[in-house]
This record gives structure tokens, sequence and C-alpha cells, in this order.
């Protein structure tokens, strides 16, 4: 029986030491594995970052704050857009009144967007990174019901 113990600690030490959060993949796989779909995609600037969607709730991790090669970044950059235009400049300041983690804007478009930075390093363990992106995923839900109904929204979760 201890023998197994020491095999399952073993292996599991082997997983954790293969995961590093500032990897580009590392990251892809606990979105994915947070009921995430999506993909590593690159843009027309050459930078990869993830595409995904989580829900009917679309978003992007960027990669920044990369070494030259960009094989190893200390920053991800967690965005959602919202397609809608009748959230106001107030209702957006409300919402950053009320949000912890997550502050939002309204873009040059009209649109309400989110973000959430998480600063990683070699030290940072799946747990670690997973831990915050379950805060992220919390906002998504929760800025989608905002977008959905910011007055009722804010009305029902004012502080």
């Amino acid at each position: 029986m201890a023998g197994l113990a020491l095999a399952l600690t073993t292996a599991t030490a082997a997983h954790a030491a293969d995961f590093d959060a500032r990897r580009a993949a590392d990251i892809t796989t606990v979105i994915t594995s947070h009921g995430a779909s999506g993909a590593l995609k690159k843009g027309d600037d050459g930078k990869v970052y993830f595409d995904g969607q989580v829900g009917n709730v679309f978003f992007d991790a960027h990669f920044q704050t990369c070494d030259d090669a960009r094989t190893y970044c200390k920053t991800v950059l967690l965005a959602g857009t919202w397609d809608s235009k009748k959230i106001t400049v107030d209702q957006i300041n409300r919402w950053n009144r009320w949000t912890l983690y997550c502050p939002a804007y309204i873009d040059a478009d009209g649109s309400p967007e989110l973000w959430y930075s998480i600063a990683v390093s070699s030290n940072t363990t799946e747990a670690d990174f997973s831990d915050e992106l379950g805060t992220w995923m919390d906002c998504l839900h929760d800025f989608d019901g905002f977008v959905a109904g910011p007055e009722d929204f804010l009305k029902n979760h004012s502080n």
C-alpha cells in the first residue's frame, strides 16, 4: 500500500513539474478543464492568444510580458466583450464599484468589456492558476447577468 501511495505522489509531482503557467499551451489546458471551449490562435501581430467560449460568453486570454521567443510570459490578460450598446458609463462605474476583481469599461464602439489580469511565474502552480481562473469564470457569469439587465443586477447585488 505504501508503494502505491508513493507511486501516486511521484506521478502527481511529475505532472505538477510539467506545468508552467508561463506557457500558453499549459494555460489553455487549465482553461479548457474549467469547461471552456476554444483554441490557441495567432493574431495579425503574430502573438498567440486563446480564443475561448464558456456557455454563450466569448473571451480571450492574451499572453503578455513575454521573452523574445514568446515561449514564457509573465502575464495572462483575460478579456471579454459583449455586443450590447445599451450599457451606460454610469452603469459601468457602478459595476466597477461593486466588483472586486474584474473591472469593466465601454470601448470606442460603445460595447462593454471586462478584463482580469493574472501575474504568473515558474512558481505558479496549476492549482494556483486554476483558483484565479475560477475567479474569472465567476466574473464572466456575473458580468453577463449585468449586461442582460444592468439595473436589475445592480439592485439585486447592492452592497
